[in-house]
């Protein structure tokens, strides 16, 4: 099958599904709650004139400020830009990873079969944007291994956009680090990571905390350790249960790339199970699969590059 046709079915069929179950969660609401008050001069605050960060994502918050600053009107607004990026995304892997039509259209059939993914591909959370980001990394990995500082600063804007999904990153990142290592490569590293720098020395003067209210409020009081970890399996097992289809994914490619020896790729999968087993010891969250979106993104795009596709 001609790539083009592969992309185009693949992409087309996924950014239709998308749009037709295209959503905003409450939780949203507090990003935009900030980007209103931001725009309107009030700061970046919840209540004007109470430094509190109430929310977890500063480049998300920052892009959807700027667009419902164009607009004046959040909802579709906020769709839009969720849409957007996603299908972005989804078009990076369909096109750069994928080695041909038929291996484009299985991509776009992976995504559109996950509801999961088609859950947040909208949203108005930071999904979308944690998508792109992912998929630009994936691609410049796969094309150029040993570019370090594209590398890190796309590492480094993901961080940004939420803290936690580093551990995505981690593993492909210091492998490509390590490969050649010296005080120049550890520059080249940091500097990636200057815009999330400067955002938390901003937060620490601004809020007087370098994390989000929302993570002393979560992981610094309720259940211990032990009672976190076990509900962050019943949050596995309820993705197990109505999406079965996405962590049952995420453990193929990682099986795969072990059985085919494919140890450029592994750094890759290791991250995508790294976030998954942080995502189990934080007591997941009350959005079924949100947490399992972006390790996802990276299981397809393994499964996409090992090319399973018997040739005709």
């Amino acid at each position: 099958m001609n790539h083009t046709i592969g992309l185009t079915a693949g992409l087309g069929l996924y950014a239709l599904v998308v749009l037709q179950n295209a959503w905003l969660c409450d939780d949203a609401f507090i990003t935009y709650r900030t980007a209103d008050n931001l725009i309107n001069g009030y700061g970046l605050t919840w209540n004007a004139g109470e430094r509190v960060q109430t929310f977890t994502n500063p480049l998300w918050l920052f892009a959807i400020s700027a667009a419902y600053a164009l607009s004046g009107e959040i909802y579709y607004t906020a769709i839009f830009v969720g849409w957007l990026a996603s299908v972005l995304a989804v078009y990076l892997v369909l096109s750069r990873v994928a080695p041909d039509g038929r291996s484009a259209l299985l991509g776009g059939l992976f995504f559109v079969a996950s509801k999961a993914f088609i859950d947040y591909s909208t949203s108005g959370l930071e999904n979308p944007l944690t998508h792109l980001i992912l998929a630009l990394f994936i691609w410049s990995y796969l094309r150029r291994p040993q570019a370090l500082l594209p590398l890190a600063l796309l590492a480094g804007l993901a961080t940004f956009n939420r803290m936690d999904t580093l551990l995505l990153y981690l593993p492909a990142l210091l492998s490509v680090w390590w490969s050649q290592r010296s005080a120049r490569t550890l520059l080249t590293l940091a500097l990636g990571f200057v815009p999330f720098a400067l955002w938390e020395c901003f937060a620490i003067i601004y809020y007087g905390f370098p994390f989000p209210n929302t993570a002393y409020a979560k992981l610094g009081a309720g259940p211990s350790s032990g009672e976190r970890i076990l509900l962050g399996i019943y949050y596995a097992l309820n993705s197990l249960q109505f999406d079965p289809l996405t962590l049952g994914t995420l453990a193929a490619s990682l099986a795969l790339v072990l059985w085919k020896r494919k140890v450029h790729l592994l750094p890759l999968a290791l991250g995508a199970m790294l976030y998954i087993l942080y995502t189990v010891r934080i007591g997941g969250d009350f959005m079924s699969g949100r947490f399992f979106t972006a390790p996802y993104l990276v299981a397809v795009a393994l499964l996409l590059h090992i090319d399973l596709l018997p040739r005709g």
